[in-house]
């Protein structure tokens, strides 16, 4: 495996709420670095207070793929990742680090393992009068091993996956992807103690509410955008539709998405969980780092400064 000279990556992740942005940003002004985006919703341009984005086109650092979909679209990991690597080519020209932050585990998956290449009919119907639980049973029938891999509200990867199926009649896990990152890379996971974490969840919440995410929302229904928010169930915009179609009332709307939030960072631990063992099993450059930080516990101004040499030094010498 062959890297770019000069060539390495940081890539955060961690559960929603975490505070993965925050902790970017200061990593980001104690290097030469820029900060690349990797959560699906903040790909969006009408997607901003739900999607918890940041202030990115006022900060210091310079900002890559946000804003960067105006239209109502699936945006895939293939087409991420030939945009992302485009993107960091042009960082690394600049002697620059990319900072890659997101907590969308696919899509973090591929810098890694990039997806195999195919062609597979994307306009297969699969009897639309099926629900998502209904395809999930297909293809669990088809192939249990990616069924399992598969959250079973996750249409989007179900669909892909039977596409794969019906196309070249080969199971979708015989299609899985191989280990071949862009770069030498240090992967950092941010995690809290769960009290701590989830009491950030639900502050936060309450905030997004109080700075105008009803108002964001409401200006999305009766437009292309509702049906496609319906589609890809971001967490808080459908709660927030029903909220406005009289279903539900506030609070009750609020809990929910508090729930629902915290339910979504257990997944994206159990994704962490499962991709460090996965990394285990592979040879890795000698120049990679894999760190998992409790920013409950740390001195993350000492982290941050020691990451920080420790960077320079690999981006030397990668």
């Amino acid at each position: 495996m062959s890297y770019p000279g000069n060539s390495y990556l940081v890539i955060i992740f961690g559960p929603t709420g975490v505070g993965k942005t925050d902790v970017a940003l200061k990593l980001a002004q104690s290097l030469p670095a820029e900060i690349v985006n990797i959560d699906v919703g903040q790909f969006y341009t009408p997607f901003s207070i739900g999607t918890a984005k940041p202030d990115w086109k006022n900060e210091p650092v310079t900002h890559h793929l946000f804003d960067i979909i105006n239209t109502p679209e699936d945006f895939t990991v293939s087409e991420y990742r030939k945009k992302f690597l485009e993107v960091v080519k042009e960082i690394w020209k600049r002697h620059h680090l990319p900072i890659v932050v997101g907590g969308s585990a696919y899509y973090v998956h591929s810098l890694l393992f990039p997806p195999r290449a195919g062609t597979f009919d994307s306009s297969k119907d699969f009897d639309s009068s099926d629900d998502v639980s209904m395809l999930w049973e297909k293809l669990n029938n088809i192939d249990p091993k990616r069924a399992q891999q598969i959250n079973k509200n996750d249409l989007y990867r179900i669909k892909r996956a039977l596409e794969i199926w019906h196309t070249t009649g080969k199971k979708p896990s015989e299609f899985e992807p191989f280990y071949d990152p862009p770069s030498p890379y240090t992967l950092i996971c941010l995690t809290r103690d769960r009290d701590d974490l989830y009491e950030r969840i639900n502050n936060r919440t309450e905030q997004m509410i109080k700075a105008g995410w009803i108002d964001e929302v409401k200006s999305l229904k009766s437009t292309p955008w509702e049906s496609f928010l319906k589609s890809k169930k971001l967490i808080g915009y459908l709660e927030l539709l029903e909220h406005l179609d009289g279903k539900m009332d506030l609070n009750e709307t609020i809990s929910i998405i508090q729930q629902e939030t915290r339910n979504y960072a257990k997944r994206q631990i159990i994704f962490w969980r499962r991709l460090e063992k996965q990394l285990k099993n592979e040879k890795l450059s000698n120049l990679t780092r894999i760190d998992t930080i409790n920013l409950t516990s740390c001195d993350l101004d000492l982290y941050i400064k020691q990451l920080s040499e420790q960077l320079k030094t690999k981006m030397m010498l990668s």
